[in-house]
């Protein structure tokens, strides 16, 4: 199996699809609006520092569930799922259960 590895401050993410998603009791419905898309976190990178040269620990961790937009990032097949590959300061938010 391969493995996906970001670099340089990139986050890869395997989109979790929902038609409708649910947070507490609520349920939000896909009204056909551009919506942010939601993701699990797989691998992170350090983010470099081009000013400094050094790297720089990444606030964004495996297993994060994250809201990405929906233009963002660049989407790959590998062994027949997608992934996606997106800067980490891309991500609009972390869902916090």
């Amino acid at each position: 199996m391969s493995k996906l590895v970001p670099k340089f401050g990139n986050v890869t993410l395997r989109p979790i699809e929902k038609s409708e998603q649910t947070f507490g009791n609520i349920v939000i419905p896909d009204m056909g609006h551009e919506q942010p898309l939601m993701a699990e976190v797989i691998a992170v990178s350090d983010i470099f520092n081009f000013n400094t040269e050094n790297f720089i620990p990444n606030e964004i961790e495996v297993g994060m569930k994250v809201f990405v937009p929906k233009m963002g990032g660049v989407k790959i097949m590998l062994d027949n799922e997608e992934y996606w590959i997106i800067q980490s300061n891309q991500i609009l938010a972390i869902l916090e259960e």
